[in-house]
């Protein structure tokens, strides 16, 4: 977790937008290719709140208490994620990894929502938004791809089996793109 939050603290003293956005991305860096292995590994799922808010204590920029609640949700979700994705790397989710990767990181997406309107997140910090959106659509695409292949193979029913599917498909094309877009 140093790597990421010693970046972080960089960014925030900087006021530097894009680098602060390079602490939420879920890809690995290519000079640092261990970096979200590490970051995931560094605590568990008890202590990971508290770990984060120790870290974000050590920021030279003072932050509102507002905000340090706000960017210990990102970066708990961040790990969340982090956590589903490398499960999905390592074939550990042989069903539904797209889904469960793009709910997790759609967690992440929300929570920097919420910092913008709640916590009042200054307009430098963006690209972490920016960032975030990419990779949701990104996700969205390949949880729609997984969902039309079970389609294909047949392991999701499209007839249906209750009262009301008929006005509702159990499967819409592009359904996760289009929780991403809303």
């Amino acid at each position: 977790m140093d790597t990421i939050f010693q970046a972080f603290h960089l960014a925030q003293y900087q006021g530097s937008g894009p680098a602060l956005a390079a602490t939420l991305t879920p890809i690995e860096p290519p000079h640092n290719p261990t970096l979200l292995r590490r970051f995931y590994n560094d605590s568990n799922g008890f202590a990971v709140e508290n770990d984060i808010q120790h870290y974000l204590r050590m920021t030279q920029s003072p932050l509102s208490k507002a905000e340090s609640t706000a960017w210990r949700d990102i970066y708990v979700a961040y790990w969340k994620a982090i956590g589903e994705i490398l499960r999905a790397e390592t074939g550990h989710h042989r069903d539904d990894w797209a889904i469960k990767v793009y709910e997790a990181w759609k967690e992440v997406t929300n929570l920097l929502i919420r910092g913008y309107s709640h916590a009042s997140f200054g307009a430098w910090t963006m690209p972490c938004l920016y960032t975030a959106g990419k990779y949701l659509r990104v996700f969205a695409i390949k949880a729609d791809e997984e969902q039309a292949i079970k389609v294909r193979t047949g392991e999701v029913n499209m007839e249906g089996d209750t009262l009301g599917d008929d006005i509702m498909p159990v499967f819409e094309k592009n359904a996760w793109l289009e929780d991403a877009a809303r």
